[in-house]
C-alpha cells in the first residue's frame, strides 16, 4: 500500500504512536487511496508496515474504529473493513459538546433558518428530476403518517431532501447534522401532542411542502427563497412552546 512507517522508538508515548498510526490510516482513507469496502492488510502486516508493537496497533485501529472508519472483525484473516463514517456518531458527539455547553433548541433551530434561504435557493437552481421524484415519494410517505410525532421524523427526512437537491456535501453535512439534533427534541415533545390538532398540523405541513416542491421543480428561485422564508418555520413551532429557551438534550 506504500503507507509511512511511524517507526515506534524514544520518546512519544505509547499512546501517541497509536495516535500517530490512526492518523495516518485515517489520512489515506480520506485521500480516497483506501475506500469503503476496501480491507487494511491484516493486524500482524500492518504492525510491520508501521514498525509498532502489538498493543500500539490494536489501540490504533480501536481509535479508528470508535470513529466508524473500520470494522473489527475478530478471528478473520482479512484485515479491517473500512467503510463510510457514521453521520449519528458525528451527531452524537456535537449534540453531546452542545448539551454540555447549555445550548438551548432555539439555537438549532436558528441555525436552520439561516441556512434555510439558501438552501432553497440552490434547490431550485439545480435539483434534478430524479431530486424531486424522491421529494414527492416522501411527501407520499408522510401523507401516511400515523401521529405527529411520526409525521415528524418523514418532515425531517424531506427537508433533508431538499437538502441534497443542492448538490453541495458540504451544506448537506451541516444539515443532515442539525437535522439530527432537531429530530430528537421534537420526538420528545410531539409524542404528547392530542391527534385531532396532530393531524391539522400534518396537513397543514403537507400542503406547505407541497408548494414548496412546486417552486423547485419550476426552478423559482425567488419564489421558493420568499415562500420558505415566511413559513419554513412553522413547522418548528409546532407543540414547542416553551421548549426554545430550555437546554436541548441529547442525553438524559
Amino acid at each position: 500500500m506504500g503507507m509511512s512507517t511511524p517507526r515506534a522508538g524514544y520518546g512519544p508515548s505509547f499512546n501517541k504512536f497509536a495516535e500517530m498510526v490512526a492518523d495516518d490510516l485515517r489520512g489515506r482513507v480520506a485521500r480516497g487511496e483506501v475506500r469503503p469496502g476496501d480491507h487494511l492488510p491484516p493486524e500482524t502486516e500492518l504492525m510491520d508496515i508501521y514498525g509498532v508493537a502489538r498493543p500500539t496497533m490494536r489501540e490504533a485501529l480501536r481509535i479508528l474504529e470508535s470513529e466508524s472508519l473500520i470494522v473489527l472483525r475478530r478471528g478473520s484473516h482479512l484485515g479491517p473493513l473500512v467503510q463510510e463514517p457514521d453521520g449519528q456518531v458525528l451527531a452524537r458527539q456535537a449534540g453531546l459538546r452542545l448539551q454540555m455547553r447549555g445550548t438551548p433548541v432555539r439555537d438549532l433551530a436558528e441555525a436552520r433558518a439561516v441556512m434555510d434561504s439558501g438552501i432553497v435557493a440552490l434547490a431550485a437552481k439545480r435539483r434534478t428530476p430524479a431530486d424531486l421524484r424522491e421529494m414527492r415519494a416522501c411527501l407520499a410517505a408522510a401523507d401516511a403518517a400515523r401521529n405527529a410525532a411520526d409525521f415528524s421524523r418523514r418532515a425531517t427526512d424531506f427537508r433533508v431532501l431538499v437538502v441534497r437537491s443542492c448538490h453541495n456535501q458540504t451544506l448537506t453535512l451541516l444539515a443532515e447534522l442539525v437535522a439530527s439534533l432537531l429530530r430528537h427534541q421534537y420526538d420528545v415533545v410531539l409524542r404528547k401532542v392530542p391527534e385531532h390538532d396532530g393531524r391539522r398540523f400534518i396537513e397543514q405541513s403537507l400542503a406547505r411542502y407541497a408548494r414548496l416542491t412546486d417552486l423547485i421543480e419550476n426552478c423559482d428561485v425567488a419564489g421558493a427563497v420568499e415562500f420558505w422564508d415566511a413559513h419554513g418555520a412553522i413547522d418548528g413551532e409546532f407543540g414547542m412552546t416553551g421548549l426554545g429557551t430550555a437546554p436541548m438534550l441529547v442525553y438524559s
